[in-house]
Formats: C-alpha cells, sequence, structure tokens
C-alpha cells in the first residue's frame, strides 16, 4: 500500500505549486482515491514522511508530496516537515549558484560591481589566479575586500578552508629596505649582522594562502624590483643564498593610495594585470551611503547590547555630509555619536538608546533640504532581533518592494518555460499589486514638493501621448505611474548575470510581440520620461508599463484622420494652425515650422517622423504653403496609410479641411469640397498593398499547442526572412468567414498543425511530419524565395533540432520527457504484438505525442467524457479497442491512472483513422 501511495504522489507532484496548492494532496482525497480510511492513510504518508520520502505541510488541512519528485522538477530541500507553503517556497534559490561572500558587500551591485568583477577575475584565473592592485583613498575599504577575497576563493575551493591571509603594511619598512627584505623573503643565517639562524619569511608563511602588501607605493625602486623573481617565476631567494630558490604557491594583492604612474615602475605595473580603483564614499550612491550607516550602527548596536533608535535627521545628515577619511571615518564618526548617545542614557536607565541630532558632532549639524519629507519618516529601530538584511531592506521599503517584483516577475517567467502565455497572468498580478500598493497605501507623499514635480511631468506627457495616438488613457494611471517613478530614481536594478540578462530580454521581447500597441505607447513615455526626468529606465521598466497599460485599458477618442501644417517661415504654420484650432473649438491640427531655404527632402523627412511617432492608421492630411507635392512624396517611404496632400494653404483652407475631417467626410471628398472654393493644388496617396507573409500553427484544441509548435518554428526561422508565425484557433480556422478576413489581413505561405483545416487555407504540414522529417522539405519549400543555400542549411538543422520527438514532447507537456518515451515504447511494443502488426511510422510518432499528452490529462483527472465516435467504435472494434486497453495497462501501472473508454477509442483512431485529422479535439 505504501509503496501504490508513493507512486501516486509522485505522479501527482508533477503538479504540485506552492501558490494554489489542490486538495488532492490531502489525506481526506487520497483516502478517498484508494477507499480506504482516512486514518490508515494518514498513517502510512506519516511513515512515508519519517523515512524522507514524503514531505508534509502541517498546514490546515495537512499536505503531503513526494520529495524527490519535487526536488527533480524544482530545487532541494532541507527538512522534511514544514510549518506553511511559504516556509517550502522560501527554499528556492533565484538562480543556483556557489556561495558568493561579495553578495554581501554594500555596493556589490551598484558602485563596486565592476571591482568585484575584477577580483572574481583574479582568483578564477588558471595556474594560482592573478595579482591584483586596489587603489583608492585612505578609507575606502582595500583592505576589507582583500578579506573578502581570500573567503571568496576558500568558498569557491580555490584555497584550503585553513589557507593563510599574510598582511604586510609596507609602510612600517619604508626607510629599511634590508628589514623589509628580510621579513618579505627570510634570510638564512649570517645574511646580516644578527642573522643568528634561517628564517622564512611572509611569503613562505602565506604558502598555500594570500599574501597582502599594504601601502605599497612605500616600496622603493629597488624594493618593487626585488618582487620581479616571484612575478615572473613563483620562486623567491631567500636573503643571503642566491643559489636555493624556493616554489611557493601564494596569491599577491597590493594596496595602495597613491597616483600608479607617479610612484611605481612601469615594469612593476606591467606585471600585474588587474588594476582596480576603490569609489570615495561622496561617489557611492545615496542608498549604498544609507546602507554602510545603517550597517555601522548594527555593529554598535552588538557592542552596546541595547536597542538603538535612529532618528531620520541623523541618518540624512550623515549620509549628505562630507568623511575625508571615507568609510573608515564614518564609521569613527558613528561610534563616537553612539558612544555619546550611549553615555546620556546612563543618566535616566532608559531601555533603548535615541539617537538624535544632539548626538552628532558640531561640525555635522546642518539644515537638510527636505524637512517635511523628513518629518513623515519614521524613527529606525535597531535590537537583538534585529537582522542587517531585513535593516537595510526596511531602510527604503518601497524601493525594496520595486526590486522584488522585478525578481519575482523573471521567476514567474522561469516557473512558466519561458512561455509568456503562461507567465502573463501571473506576472500582471505581481504588476498590479505593486500598483495597487503605490496608489492606496502612500497618499501623503502626493504633497511632497519632488513628487509633485513628477506628477505634472507625467501628466503633461500622457496627455501628449494621448494626443498622438487619439486615445485615452483609464483609471489613475497618471498617479500611480507619477508615484513608481519618484521611488525609482532611488533604485539601483540591473540583471547581476548573464542569465537574468537574456530572460528580461526575451520577455521584452515576447511582451513586444503580444502587446504591439501598447509597447509603442510605452516607449513613446520612457523616451519623454528619460528627457525630462533624468531618470534611466531599462527592460523592465518598458515590460512593467507595457503590461501595466495593457491590464489598465485605454479607449479610441475618435476614427478621425490625423492632419499637419507644414509652411515656410517664422511661425507661419503654427499661427495658422492655432487660429483654426481656436474656431474649430478642437486641436485638429498640429504645425511645422520650416526655414525658408529648406529642400522638398527635408520637408519630407518631417512628416515621416511625424507618421512614425503618431497613430496615422485612419489617414493623413499635410496642409502644405507652397512647392511641389510630388517633389515632396518622392522622399516619403512606401506607406502602409492613405494621405491628402494640398497645396497653398491658408487660414481658411485649413478651416474648411477641419469643418470636413469633423464632419467625417470621406478622403476622397475633401480636396473635392475644399476645392470648389479654393484654387489649391491635391494629391491623393494610397498605400501599396503588401500583405505581411505568415505561417499558421494550429491545433484543434484550442492555441496552447498552437503556441508551443509557433515557438518550435520562431526558433527554426530566423528573424531576418520575415516571415511571422502566427498560432491560430483551430475553429477560427474552420470558419469560412473569419478565414476570408485571414486571407485578405495576410500572405499565407503554409499551415502546421495537428489537424488539416477544412477551409482551403495553404498547404499543409502535419506535426508529425515535421517530426519525421518527411515535412522538412515541404517547409523550406515555402520559403525558397527568401533562403540561400546556406540559410537552407541552417533551416534545416534547426527544424531536425527543434522538432525531435523528445523536443517536441518536452512543449507539450510538463512530465518527464524520458520517461514518457521510455514508457510509450513499451506500450506500443506490446500493441504491436497484441495486434500482431507492425504500426506504420507516422501513426507511430502521432500515438507518442498524443499518449503523451492523454497521461498528462489521465494525472490531472482530466480526461475526455465522451468521444464523438465512440458509440460505433464499441459495437465495431471491441476486439481491438480491447487490446488498446491491455497494452495501455504498462503505462497504467507506471502511472497509477486508468484509461477510460472514450480515450481508448481515440486511440483507435489515432491508429486507424483518416490521416489528416490522426490528432483530434481531446489532444494537448
Amino acid at each position: 500500500m505504501k509503496e501504490q501511495l508513493l507512486a501516486y504522489l509522485q505522479n501527482q507532484t508533477a503538479f504540485f505549486s506552492t501558490e494554489n496548492v489542490s486538495d488532492v494532496f490531502t489525506a481526506k482525497d487520497i483516502a478517498e482515491k484508494f477507499s480506504v480510511k482516512r486514518n490508515t492513510i494518514s498513517h502510512y504518508l506519516n511513515q512515508l514522511t519519517e523515512e524522507g520520502r514524503l514531505v508534509k505541510i502541517a498546514t490546515r488541512p495537512v499536505y503531503f508530496f513526494h520529495k524527490q519528485a519535487f526536488e527533480i522538477q524544482n530545487y532541494p530541500l532541507t527538512k522534511n516537515v514544514y510549518d506553511s507553503l511559504a516556509a517550502v517556497a522560501a527554499e528556492k534559490p533565484f538562480f543556483d549558484q556557489k556561495e558568493d561572500f561579495f553578495s554581501s558587500v554594500i555596493g556589490s551591485k551598484g558602485s563596486l560591481a565592476e571591482v568585484i568583477e575584477q577580483i572574481k577575475m583574479a582568483a578564477f584565473y588558471p595556474n594560482g589566479g592573478l595579482p591584483f592592485l586596489l587603489t583608492g583613498e585612505s578609507g575606502t575599504g582595500k583592505s576589507f575586500l582583500v578579506k573578502m577575497f581570500h573567503h571568496y576563493c576558500v568558498a569557491n575551493e580555490l584555497l584550503d578552508s585553513d589557507a593563510p591571509l599574510i598582511t604586510i603594511n609596507c609602510a612600517q619598512y619604508a626607510n629599511n629596505q634590508e628589514l623589509l627584505t628580510s621579513n618579505l623573503f627570510g634570510h638564512v643565517k649570517g645574511a646580516f649582522t644578527g642573522a643568528e639562524e634561517d628564517r622564512g619569511g611572509a611569503f613562505e608563511a602565506a604558502n598555500g594562502g594570500v599574501l597582502f602588501l599594504d601601502e605599497v607605493h612605500r616600496l622603493n625602486a629597488e624594493g618593487q624590483e626585488k618582487l620581479f623573481t616571484f612575478l615572473d617565476q613563483g620562486v623567491i631567494y631567500r636573503m643571503g643564498d642566491t643559489g636555493r630558490s624556493i616554489p611557493l604557491d601564494c596569491r599577491l594583492v597590493f594596496a595602495t593610495t597613491e597616483d600608479l604612474k607617479q610612484t611605481f615602475l612601469t615594469t612593476f605595473l606591467r606585471r600585474i594585470p588587474i588594476q582596480a580603483t576603490l569609489p570615495a564614499l561622496e561617489e557611492r550612491t545615496i542608498s549604498e551611503r544609507k546602507q554602510l550607516i545603517l550597517q555601522a550602527f548594527f555593529d554598535e548596536q552588538k557592542r552596546i547590547g541595547l536597542p538603538l533608535e535612529l532618528s531620520p535627521q541623523v541618518i540624512e545628515i550623515l549620509t549628505t555630509s562630507h568623511f575625508s577619511g571615507n568609510v573608515g571615518e564614518l564609521k569613527s564618526t558613528i561610534k563616537i555619536i553612539t558612544a555619546k548617545s550611549y553615555t546620556a542614557s546612563l543618566k535616566r536607565e532608559v531601555k533603548k538608546i535615541a539617537v538624535t541630532v544632539y548626538h552628532l558632532p558640531e561640525q555635522l549639524l546642518q539644515l537638510t533640504e527636505e524637512p517635511n519629507e523628513l518629518a513623515m519618516m519614521q524613527p529606525i529601530l535597531i535590537d537583538g532581533q534585529t537582522q542587517i538584511q531585513q535593516l537595510t531592506a526596511e531602510s527604503e521599503p518601497e524601493q525594496q518592494k520595486i526590486i522584488q517584483t522585478y525578481e519575482q516577475i523573471l521567476l514567474n517567467y522561469v516557473q512558466a518555460g519561458q512561455d509568456f502565455s503562461a507567465a502573463a497572468s501571473p506576472i500582471s498580478k505581481v504588476i498590479e499589486r505593486l500598483f495597487e500598493n503605490l496608489l492606496f497605501d502612500h497618499k501623503q507623499e502626493q504633497k511632497q514638493r519632488t513628487m509633485i514635480f513628477v506628477t505634472e511631468h507625467v501628466q503633461r506627457m500622457m496627455e501628449q501621448i494621448e494626443h498622438s495616438f487619439q486615445i485615452s488613457f483609464n483609471g489613475s494611471m497618471v498617479y500611480t505611474i507619477s508615484y513608481y517613478l519618484w521611488l525609482r530614481r532611488n533604485v539601483e536594478w540591473l540583471p547581476d548575470d548573464q542569465d537574468k540578462l537574456l530572460l528580461t530580454e526575451n520577455l521584452l521581447k515576447s511582451v513586444k510581440k503580444h502587446y504591439s500597441t501598447s509597447d509603442r505607447y510605452t516607449e513613446n513615455l520612457i523616451g519623454l520620461v528619460q528627457n525630462a526626468l533624468d531618470i534611466e529606465l531599462t527592460s523592465m521598466d518598458r515590460i512593467i508599463f507595457t503590461l501595466y497599460i495593457n491590464d489598465m485599458g485605454y479607449s479610441k477618442e475618435s476614427l478621425l484622420p490625423r492632419s499637419i501644417i507644414v509652411a515656410h517661415g517664422y511661425a507661419t504654420a503654427s499661427s495658422i494652425a492655432n487660429v483654426a484650432n481656436r474656431l474649430l473649438n478642437e486641436s485638429v491640427f498640429q504645425s511645422f515650422d520650416m526655414p525658408l531655404e529648406v529642400t522638398p527632402k527635408q520637408i519630407a523627412e518631417r512628416v515621416t517622423a511625424y507618421i512614425q511617432k503618431n497613430d496615422v492608421s485612419n489617414g493623413l492630411v499635410v496642409l502644405f504653403d507652397m512647392g511641389s507635392l510630388k517633389e515632396v512624396y518622392q522622399y516619403i517611404p512606401e506607406l502602409t496609410v492613405p494621405i491628402v496632400m494640398m497645396n497653398n494653404v491658408t487660414t481658411s483652407v485649413a478651416i474648411a479641411v477641419g469643418e470636413c475631417i469633423q464632419q467625417k467626410i470621406s478622403f476622397r471628398e475633401i480636396p473635392e469640397r475644399v476645392s470648389d472654393y479654393h484654387q489649391n493644388e491635391w494629391e491623393i496617396i494610397l498605400p501599396k498593398l503588401k500583405k505581411e507573409k505568415v505561417v499558421i500553427t494550429t491545433c484543434s484544441t484550442g492555441l496552447g499547442t498552437a503556441v508551443q509548435i509557433s515557438n518550435l518554428l520562431e526558433k527554426s526561422i530566423p528573424d531576418q526572412l520575415k516571415i511571422r508565425i502566427l498560432p491560430y484557433e483551430f475553429n477560427h480556422l474552420e470558419n469560412s468567414e473569419q478565414v476570408k478576413q485571414t486571407l485578405t489581413s495576410y500572405d499565407i505561405v503554409g499551415v502546421v498543425g495537428t489537424n488539416r483545416p477544412r477551409q482551403e487555407l495553404a498547404p499543409f504540414i502535419s506535426l508529425e511530419e515535421l517530426i519525421s522529417g518527411a515535412g522538412t522539405e515541404k517547409l523550406l519549400s515555402w520559403l525558397k524565395e527568401e533562403l540561400d543555400e546556406e540559410m537552407i542549411a541552417y533551416v534545416n538543422n534547426q527544424l531536425v533540432r527543434n522538432f525531435s520527438l523528445d523536443r517536441v514532447i518536452q512543449s507539450v507537456t510538463i512530465l518527464d520527457t524520458e520517461k514518457v518515451i521510455s514508457q510509450m515504447e513499451l506500450f506500443v511494443g506490446e500493441l504491436e504484438r497484441m495486434l500482431q502488426q507492425r504500426i506504420a511510422n507516422d501513426r507511430k510518432l502521432a500515438l507518442f505525442v498524443h499518449t503523451s499528452c492523454l497521461i498528462e490529462r489521465l494525472i490531472r483527472n482530466e480526461a475526455i467524457e465522451h468521444y464523438h465516435a465512440s458509440d460505433t467504435l464499441l459495437q465495431c472494434h471491441e476486439k481491438q479497442l480491447n487490446e488498446i486497453k491491455k497494452a495501455f495497462s504498462v503505462i497504467e501501472k507506471v502511472y497509477s491512472v486508468g484509461i477510460p473508454e472514450s480515450e481508448v477509442c481515440y486511440i483507435y483512431d489515432v491508429l486507424f483513422g483518416n490521416t489528416d485529422s490522426s490528432m483530434d479535439e481531446a489532444d494537448f
């Protein structure tokens, strides 16, 4: 019984989610499934948990899932029993990686990121790493980073756990080079007066570890040259013994506060390939400075043992003050502040120490720039329960929420297997929660001066976009976007590794593909924000804004053509447009004032730029003051919308054209009506119809598998071919009217799917033909006009790779592909033995794909209840159906499922039905 339970939960765990856990993992449901008493099932489940084979979540109700299956599909778990679902989710690392001691360094993803990257390069370089030299002002953290480098090498098994870190301060030997030489390299007996025995130096003490030479600029030229032998050959000679070399394996690190070129020999610097400069405290970001301040107070609280309550003014003054000794002086100052506040508290016998501006050194006291904003901030409490990670996060909680949103967006995308159709909904919910919080929980910040400044600019930007695209944004978007940007200016987040960077760009590509209209509005908004507000936005911001705008919605304000006036001279066009717009009581015209010497090509460029930045899908009317319309038109690129061009514009002409637009007069009638009263040259330019080439993918069960097939084709066909892959609902392709619309909109070169549509659209290739390779030549023939020989070979290789059987099954089901194929082979072998015939390869491939989806349906308890031909099949082919059911028993045992008659009939049709519909409604 225990093994049956284990097998059942192993299959079910493939669908386990900590965000939306199903009742199938409760003892009650499992007892009903096996028709066994609940207390008996609970006994077995608890036994399996104690054995480490199941995981128990002690909530109400209690849940159980298969530990190994979960770990294979998700991430390792450290326990067998958890108090909550959140505790299980908390075990998940964002990306698996070795412990990185540098991640705890303040600024590791900001101002110190490049320095740390160089240090890591030095650590991992083959054959003992590379020597490196740290430069920077006193107190910037050079010695601290060397200690972290040593820890990092040990953590990554580049050094043994007991590897030494030996530090020599060269300043101590600045006037005694002989003593320095002895301390560095050691000496033999008699090497100098007082050398009574052989003695090793710092190099030998650091063997197998790290030798750190601080204040290395205090070495004179001769002292620098003495290091050359080790840097070049990895050996040293003790002082007084030039005949016996000592090979050593130690990593060499240097630090200095001085200018390299003025202090060091060129030949010395040439031997140190990595030279990194640490920024001064003032050069570090405000966020990092605050974190350094909080870290220092955190360390002092641990020393005195009493809670510290920090005034916001203290944090602000320390953040904006100048410390010539950098981080070192900052820490010393905070030690003095803490000591002063601690001494004052002794007189009052308080339980917590208040750190206020009255405890600051006099030279630091100054007025803050934003007293109103500081007054709204709460004091920061540090006590024995405070964690430093929690402390630095709470110092700017809203900024931290934004960063967490970024991380959660990528995590949802990863969990969905980078399938945007599956990830879109959870990602949108994450963004919705963030903006709801910004809108409703922080209204008091709307009165702050900087927030008002941002809001006024965003208001104008949104109005400009609304006017350009003739739309109206819904909801309170101005305020939520404004508050997001107000916080975003202090958020520093860039993908810290190549995986996250690639994920972000792939996600943005999918967002742009699915929501191209919303993305166009976002692209305009981001350009305006970066110009007006000096906020550098990233691909992640574009993803968030596009999805938010799409979810909030927008409405088209009108279906009227756009219109512009182009005239020579100062304010000529703008004067005409201003008068016309006022008399029309609507902003109908936009104006372009052009210099007198402007060329037709330059005018065309301005018109083209307007078309690209505005929604002119309903047409464009362009009014010129003079010049040949044909001369201008020849420089305008191929159009996708109609344009009316009219000459000899005046205020009365503009008003007449504006009235026609407001009255929704047709494009062709506008110039005809206006010319009845005015002498105008005019021309209508209609777009040349060039339909986009597409390949359609489809599946009878809906869009899900059609999208998966589309993804595989997109990976196989390069973007440069400019052939779009469009997934379509199968029912859409069965409707004659919708087929007509599709044919009108696109140049369809072919259809790939699980079923051939009854409406003839274009040549068809079945999915099993692509898997077998029989359809490859046909698909290449669709693309032949776009392909040269080299590209044909490339596409062919990509098709072979992406449409292998295991790759297709992996795309359409979440089950273990290798296991599914293995079980399918047993099933097909048993079926051929019972039927006493070989199954054709194309049917066998169709069977593999169909049955892999069937297994998942059965595990999910989502089997089809009725098959359209089941009654006839049961009467006429009972023997074959029974043989199929018997053969399928090998899969039933492994996955603990049972196959209903409807699904058996379906398999029969896959084997013996019509070729073009071998995979039908219930698939996928």
